[in-house]
């Protein structure tokens, strides 16, 4: 008896057992029909895919480049078999579907020209033993094995690697002026026989100095002017210039603004009224017959009763717009250009302030009183060094000379000129 309730209990556990199998079997095994629900909006094929894996525990099999994995996909179905799930995501006129245990293989079905060339030439019968007579994009199955298709992703990373290649000067070999300007240009290479322009700008410092004349009736007027007038420190130059060159000649010209600046020292005195103090410096007399004759010696001194005087000191200015026209010479040195320019500088007047010591009387006229000449030319000299900066840059330094040639005023007795020896720096670009 207990023999038999032994036998008993362990055939009890044998069909639990098998029950239990086979109900995880039927679990896992993919079904069409299997009711579940999705919803995606705006999302890739593959991700829909994956996330309907999770809530069936089935897995899909595909290419992604057949079922174009990145298309994008938006689905709301609630209690669907899974089968009208699948024909949502994926049409079925374009796509097929295998279920084998828990897997689902998705394939693209053949097109209509691929499917009547398939039934002209059957595969055979050993067509699992000859891959590569299979169709692309096609699964066949069997009970024991799946053939499909297999991608393979290559990443190519490429790498560039920059050398820099630096000049270095040790101690055997010390810095020098030709390694530190290495990268300069050499002005010299560039004098050939082609037109070439330029533009830039530049400044002048000027020391200016007026220079004065007139005929001999004026002579006491000129020397107080020479007396009065000195020069300033404050005038200068500043302007646009262009310039042509062909071999080792240039033409300058350009457009600037210049002032003349000066000082007026003057002080003179007016007296009115007054008398004569006489004075005996001696007496004498002379005979003559019976009669006496007095002489008187008498001096008289003239003392002013009233006496004025005036004293001016300021400043003054003459401003011109100028333009210039220079020939000028460049001479090769190492990599810089030795230059000297020589021409004329039209000036346009464009106002004056001060004021001019009377010609015709004691004291000052104001200079909006005097009449000048709207144009007046001066000679120009100059002579300086050309250095090359960087790119298409060059440096201008040097020095210059220039003088008015006729007097600035019109109508007046005594000339007026200005002469000025400047320091000049500009810099100039290779158009």
């Amino acid at each position: 008896m207990e023999f038999s309730l032994k036998k008993l209990l362990l055939f009890i556990v044998y069909l639990w057992l098998n029950c239990l199998t086979f109900s995880l079997s039927y679990a896992q095994t993919g079904n069409p029909d299997q009711i579940t629900s999705l919803s995606a909006i705006n999302e890739p094929v593959d991700r829909v895919l994956d996330r309907l894996s999770r809530n069936t525990g089935i897995t899909f099999s595909y290419n992604p480049d057949h079922i174009e994995a990145s298309r994008m996909v938006s689905v709301n179905l609630t209690n669907k078999k899974l089968s009208e799930i699948l024909a949502v995501i994926l049409p079925p006129e374009k796509f097929g579907f295998r279920f084998s245990g828990n897997q689902v293989v998705i394939f693209r079905k053949a097109s209509a020209s691929q499917t009547e060339n398939a039934g002209n030439n059957p595969l055979p019968d050993n067509r699992l033993n000859k891959p590569a007579q299979i169709p692309p994009d096609t699964v066949f199955l069997t009970q024991t094995q799946i053939l499909r298709d297999t991608v393979a992703l290559t990443d190519t990373i490429v790498k560039f690697d920059t050398v820099y290649i630096m000049r270095t000067v040790t101690r055997d070999n010390p810095i020098t002026g030709k390694d530190i300007f290495s990268n300069q240009t050499s002005l010299p290479e560039e004098q050939t026989r082609e037109l070439k322009f330029e533009a830039g700008f530049s400044v002048t410092w000027l020391f200016a100095t007026p220079v004065f004349d007139a005929s001999d009736n004026y002579s006491i007027k000129l020397e107080e002017y020479r007396d009065s007038y000195s020069s300033g420190l404050s005038s200068g130059t500043a302007g646009l210039d262009l310039r042509m060159s062909f071999a080792r000649f240039s033409f300058n010209t350009g457009v600037s603004y210049t002032s003349f600046k000066g000082k007026l020292d003057y002080t003179y005195q007016i007296s009115t009224g007054g008398y004569f103090l006489k004075d005996t410096l001696d007496a004498y007399y002379t005979l003559t017959g019976i009669d006496t004759a007095w002489f008187y010696v008498l001096d008289s001194v003239y003392l002013p009763i009233d006496n004025e005087a005036y004293s001016y000191k300021t400043s003054g200015s003459h401003r011109y717009f100028e333009i210039p026209f220079t020939f000028q010479y460049n001479h090769p040195f190492r990599k810089m250009l030795i230059y000297a320019s020589a021409g004329l500088i039209a000036g346009i007047h464009s106002g004056s302030d001060g004021y001019l010591i009377s010609s015709d009387q004691d004291g000052v006229v104001s200079m909006a009183e005097v009449e000048f000449k709207p144009l007046v030319f001066s000679s120009a000299f100059a002579a300086g060094l050309l250095i090359p900066v960087s790119g298409k840059f060059t440096f201008d330094a040097g020095i210059s000379y220039r003088q008015h040639m006729s007097t600035v005023l019109s109508g007046f007795p005594v000339e007026v000129r200005s002469r000025a020896f400047g320091l000049r720096a500009g810099l100039i670009y290779k158009l």
